[in-house]
């Protein structure tokens, strides 16, 4: 456990004394995925639909996915922060909510993994955050013995959030492999960010594709689906 004292707000850099990340102030305009969610990628949605457009209509691999915020706001700034301005240290508060979510769903797993960086990706930034926040997890719950590479990106990409949505399904075609044996497994993936879901479920795919019976995965935040049905 971290000391109450060590944090600051991700926000405002005021000092806070729990272990939220956020200060009184800047947690009123923290948004919570908390509201109805799609049943299988745990986006949030609006109208009648129990799926989100991407899980009504793609091929899915991975069996379910949860996320703690809405990415928006201060907390898609925070996470900007952690992913490009050297603030890796954010990760140690995101866990915890992370942990929340596992506690929260009651979720099972064999072994704990991340999505990776290409070498490329991981030499200009210096580190992977998704690898930070799953660090943090596992050492939050005494599991660092869950903790696998289980998949490496092997193809550069173009970033997802600068695609469409039939470009980001055919971007990541071929980007991962195989890392570890997960045969007869229940993997956990952690990742940042899901948008549409399409990384998560390429890894989920090369994951199933080597013998894991269940991936499940679980992020800081997700972009929340606006409209029932999602449309390029």
């Amino acid at each position: 456990m971290f000391a109450p004292t060590e944090f600051k707000c991700l926000v405002c850099g005021k000092d806070v004394f729990d272990q939220l990340g956020f200060c009184p102030d800047c947690i009123k305009k923290v948004v919570f995925n908390n509201g109805k969610t799609c049943k299988r990628c745990g986006v949030g949605i609006d109208g009648d639909e129990d799926y989100c457009g991407n899980c009504a209509y793609d091929k899915l691999y991975f069996d379910r996915a949860y996320s703690a915020f809405n990415y928006e706001g201060v907390v898609q700034k925070t996470i900007l922060n952690m992913k490009f301005d050297n603030m890796g240290s954010y990760a140690r508060v995101f866990a915890r909510y992370l942990v929340y979510l596992a506690q929260k769903h009651n979720l099972e797993y064999d072994l704990v993994t991340f999505v990776p960086m290409s070498r490329n990706s991981l030499k200009k930034r210096r580190y992977n955050q998704a690898k930070l926040l799953a660090e943090h997890f596992c050492a939050l719950l005494n599991q660092d013995g869950l903790l696998v590479e289980a998949v490496v990106k092997v193809k550069e990409t173009v970033t997802q959030e600068q695609l469409s949505k039939s470009e980001r399904k055919t971007n990541l075609i071929g980007a991962y492999r195989a890392n570890a044996d997960v045969k007869g497994k229940r993997v956990l993936v952690i990742d940042d960010v899901k948008t549409t879901g399409a990384t998560i479920n390429e890894c989920a795919k090369v994951l199933k594709g080597v013998g894991a019976t269940e991936v499940v995965a679980i992020t800081v935040a997700s972009r929340k689906e606006y409209y029932s049905y999602e449309t390029d």
